[in-house]
């Protein structure tokens, strides 16, 4: 494979051009953009926030009585060994 050169004038291009700066949109312009980019968002109906909500719960209540097993468990091998 060869090795590709670099083209000179594009290095001096490069070299010479000044990084452009873009200049800062005020507080209002921001705040109206974001106001349309949220009516563009996608909202999840009620009932899809229900149900998700729904599995969230559930895997969380899961999840806690398999760490209360586990450090009941623990605490029994613990006990036991030191006595």
């Amino acid at each position: 494979m060869q090795a590709k050169s670099a083209d000179p004038k594009r290095r001096e291009r490069s070299a010479d051009a000044a990084p452009r700066r873009r200049e800062r949109a005020s507080l209002a312009r921001f705040l109206r953009e974001v106001r349309l980019e949220l009516r563009r968002v996608n909202w999840p109906s009620r009932r899809e926030v229900a149900s998700y909500s729904l599995v969230v719960l559930v895997a969380v209540a899961l999840l806690t009585l398999y760490v209360a097993v586990l450090d009941q468990a623990f605490g029994q091998l613990v006990l036991w060994i030191f006595g």
